[in-house]
Formats: structure tokens, C-alpha cells, sequence
């Protein structure tokens, strides 16, 4: 994968170093410069429309409005990482538009979701307070595998006040639902344009609605009170051997090790919880504290088999058990991408209850490999009464970014603690999961 381009190290540089004493506006422009860009509406080529009015109304903004300007697909054919930041975010970008725009040649292939990813670590460097707005032009959808409505979603939960628009240029009827995804998705709007002055008209009205002044901030209510958690279990496998307090389940000692305040545990082959086949299941002996608790499990991992299933569970046995994974799946060998997923699963009498949710999507379209995979990862079970709640958190941008699945209810399940990895198929190779800590809270 490529390094992030000079022009966007000096953005973020400048957007670090600048702190203005008013909030201000931060436009961001996607720009669509892959090859189908080369079709004409109304005799003249999409590339040219967009570059003319975007040059005309970027000129045109008010002077509390930083504006920059992003482009994919304009250098490589076949790159799904073909992304550039060819104007910085800067209240001098609106005179150096025009130049910048017209270096663009339509080439190569659309990687939305991972031209969306690059436009929040960018945004990530905005002064507290600004508002962020990315606005996607765009002639067709994602051809990298990538989930530009997952990224969406992602940036909008992020601390960055960000809101994603996507002016579709040009877009037959049957793929405008991914783009009004990613807009409604992103908190932002969706807007068509099946023509040049469509196009213009398109263009002025998401600037509007991003360069709209924003309202006074309304007086900050008194921050909520901190439910407070007593720690009643913690391991950090600090040490050369596992502690006492736990049982392996199906021990593989060749598989397993703590060194380096790590524990280590490898998965290979297919297995399942349900088939009571996993290898090195990590039970803790001590009963988990009567009432509400929450269980954590920090770690790091590479998905690089498209199989990987890390878990933590009340795990009583094969037939009875609630657990939370984080599981990755890969389409055809790779070919049509890879996708981890927020799973949740209740056995209870042999009766299966299940649940997925995607939370990470392949920028590439590719297997997973160690540098994507966001790490370092928490897993999590929240228990309220009854109720549990599997959570994971992951590394977004610098940021620990947390998603929740659907809660599930179970009136009876006896268990302890348990955690560990499988590949939930044969596959060639195998994953190695280093696990950080372990703790169990009480809550009130």
C-alpha cells in the first residue's frame, strides 16, 4: 500500500499546528477520477464538468470556509489504493483549486471506501470545534471490494463532528442505493445530477449546506455521573507461565505460550465452540461476581486467512455458553474482499441463537493482513440483569472506536470466563493471537 502523500502530510501538519480562534468550516472534495469519468453528458466529459464547477464555487466560498480537495483513481489503472490529497485543506485551497483540479485524468478504478477512510484521518487534525464536512462526487460505486457504507458509519460515530455527502453523477437507477447509503450512513446528504446543469446545481447545493454558518453551541450539560466499576478480576500475563486461576480446555501446549506480558495462542484447522473441537480454551476457575459485571479482553491479531474467529465467552460447555467474536470472513479466496464481523452467539440446550453485524470491511478488496487489521482490538460482555451485551472496540484512526451487537437474554446459563481463537474452516495457515489482559468489573 502506498505511503499517504506529501500534500496530505502537509495537511494534516497545518490542521494540527493552527488553532483558530473561531470554529470554522473544513469542506473536503472526493473527487471520482477513475476512468469511467472519461463519459460524456450533454457532449461534454463528467471530468470536465466537475472540474469547472467545482473550480467556479470553491472561488465563491466564504473566507470561514477551509476547503480541500482529494482525488482517487487518477494515477493507476488497476490500484485500489490509488488516493491523493492534491490540495490541503487550507483557506488558500480555494485560489489554488483550479490548478489543482486540472492536473486530474480520468484512469483507474473507484476505491470509495478506502478514499473515505483516508478523508477522516485527515479530518482526524481539525481544531476541536470545526465542522467537518466530506463531500463524495462520484460517476459509479465501489469496484475495490471495500463497504463504503461501513466507513461511513465509522467516520460518523467518531469524534471529528463530520458529516458525508455524495453528489452521484450520472448513476444508473440500480446502484444510487450504495451512494444514499453512504450519505445517510455518514449523517450527510445525497444528492443526483443526470445532467451538466444538473451537475452545477448539485454541486451548489451541498456547498450550501455545508457552508451554512452554524448556530451558537447550545450551553453544555452537566457531563453525566461515572458509573463506578470495582475490578474484581485482572491478568496481564506478566510473567513466563499462565497463572493458576486458569484451565485449558483441549490443551495444545504447542500452541500456546506466555512470554513478553503476552499470552500467545495459535489457531489452525476447523473448529467450532458448538462442536466442542477448539484447542486451548482459556476457563477461569473463580466464578464470575453475582449481579451486573462487565468482562474485558484486549488483543492484537492478524486476520490474514479470512477464518479467524477470536472469542470470549460464559462458557459452561460445548451445548451452553454466550460469547462475543470478532470473527473475519474472506469472499472466494479474497477475490471479492474480506469483512470482520461483531458476532454474538447463545447455546443453550443445543438451541442456537445468533448474530452478525459487519463492523470492518477490506480497504483493498483483499485478504486481511497484519497492517489493516485495526488494531489493537477489546473484546466485551456487558451484563445487565439478564441481559447481555457483546461489544467490540478497535483502532479507527487513533481512536478506540466502540460497537455494539444486539443484546441477548438468557434467564439461566450457569459458566465461567473463557476465551481463546479458532479458524472456523481448514485453511492454509494459521493466526497467531496475542492476548494483552483480561479483567472483570463489577458494576452497580
Amino acid at each position: 500500500m502506498k505511503k499517504i502523500s506529501v500534500a496530505g502530510m502537509t495537511a494534516a501538519m497545518m490542521l494540527t499546528a493552527t488553532v483558530a480562534a473561531q470554529a470554522k468550516n473544513n469542506l473536503l472534495f472526493v473527487v471520482d477520477s477513475s476512468g469511467s469519468m472519461w463519459g460524456q453528458v450533454d457532449g461534454v466529459t463528467k471530468m470536465t464538468t466537475a472540474k469547472q464547477a467545482l473550480t467556479r464555487l470553491i472561488g465563491d466560498l466564504p473566507a470561514s470556509t477551509n476547503t480541500g480537495i482529494m482525488a482517487y483513481g487518477h494515477r493507476e489503472k488497476s490500484a485500489c489504493d490509488d488516493v491523493e490529497m492534491i490540495s490541503p485543506i487550507s483557506p488558500s485551497s480555494r485560489s489554488s483549486a483550479d490548478a489543482a483540479l486540472s492536473l486530474l485524468s480520468p484512469l483507474g478504478k473507484t476505491p470509495i471506501a478506502y478514499a473515505l477512510q483516508r478523508a477522516g484521518d485527515v479530518l482526524g487534525n481539525t481544531a476541536s470545534g470545526d465542522t467537518n464536512h466530506i463531500v463524495l462526487i462520484s460517476d459509479g460505486i465501489e469496484t475495490c471490494g471495500g463497504d463504503p457504507c461501513a466507513v461511513a458509519s465509522r467516520l460518523a460515530a467518531r469524534n471529528i463532528n463530520v458529516k458525508v455527502h455524495v453528489v452521484g453523477f450520472d448513476i444508473a437507477a440500480k446502484y444510487r442505493a450504495q451512494l444514499q447509503c453512504i450519505a445517510d450512513n455518514g449523517n450527510g446528504k445525497y444528492f443526483s445530477a443526470d445532467s451538466t446543469k444538473g451537475f452545477t446545481e448539485a454541486i451548489k447545493s451541498v456547498v450550501k449546506v455545508a457552508a451554512a454558518p452554524q448556530p451558537k453551541p447550545e450551553p453544555q450539560p452537566e457531563p453525566p455521573k461515572q458509573v463506578e466499576q470495582e475490578v474484581y478480576f485482572f491478568d496481564d500475563f506478566n510473567g513466563d507461565t499462565l497463572a493458576d486461576h486458569w484451565t485449558v480446555q483441549n490443551p495444545d501446549d504447542d500452541a500456546k505460550t506466555v512470554t513478553n506480558g503476552e499470552l500467545l495462542s495459535i489457531a489452525s484447522g476447523g473448529a467450532k465452540l458448538e462442536k466442542g473441537n477448539v484447542i486451548n480454551i482459556f476457563k477461569l476457575n473463580q466464578n464470575l461476581p453475582a449481579g451486573n459485571w462487565v468482562a474485558t479482553m484486549k488483543f492484537r491479531m492478524p486476520y490474514q486467512t479470512g477464518r479467524e474467529s477470536p472469542f470470549l465467552a460464559l462458557y459452561d460447555n460445548k451445548d451452553n455458553h454466550i460469547a462475543a467474536f470478532s470473527n473475519a470472513w474472506s469472499y472466494y479466496g479474497g477475490t471479492r474482499g474480506s469483512r470482520m464481523y461483531l458476532s454474538a452467539q447463545k447455546l443453550q440446550k443445543r438451541k442456537k441463537t445468533h448474530f452478525n453485524k459487519v463492523v470492518w470491511g477490506g480497504a483493498s478488496g483483499q485478504p486481511f493482513k497484519m497492517i489493516d487489521a485495526p488494531n489493537p482490538f477489546i473484546l466485551r460482555i456487558t451484563k445487565k440483569g439478564r441481559s447481555y451485551y457483546p461489544a467490540v472496540s478497535f483502532n479507527v484512526g487513533g481512536e478506540q472506536t466502540w460497537i455494539e451487537q444486539e443484546k441477548i437474554t438468557a434467564l439461566r446459563l450457569k459458566g465461567k470466563l473463557a476465551f481463546g481463537i479458532y479458524q472456523s474452516e481448514k485453511v492454509n495457515g494459521e493466526t497467531p493471537m496475542y492476548v494483552d489482559w483480561v479483567k472483570i468489573e463489577r458494576r452497580p
